[in-house]
């Protein structure tokens, strides 16, 4: 089971959005499993930035409107597009 997955968790009843998580957030339970080493749950990313910590996890269940990790490197991108025209001012008029 580890590492695969055989359906399209967009598309698959299976995979479940979380009430209040980002909208590209899905999790599929296996509630009877009780194979020592296997997962309780796997989750899954339609974006491709899967949480790899709880921490990670978390900010996934607090951003419902948007996928944190986009959004954080969305933010960065502005900011540094920002500051690239003072800092090239800066060097001009040196």
């Amino acid at each position: 089971m580890a590492g695969t997955i055989e359906t399209n968790p967009e598309e698959n009843s299976n995979w479940r959005k979380h009430k209040n998580a980002c909208p590209f957030y899905r999790e599929r339970w296996f509630p009877c499993n009780d194979v020592a080493g296997e997962p309780m749950y796997q989750v899954f990313c339609l974006k491709g930035t899967p949480p790899e910590t709880i921490e990670e996890q978390e900010k996934c269940f607090r951003s419902k409107s948007c996928c944190w990790r986009l959004s954080k490197k969305r933010k960065q991108s502005q900011h540094a597009a920002a500051e690239e025209p003072v800092t090239a001012a800066r060097a001009a008029s040196h």
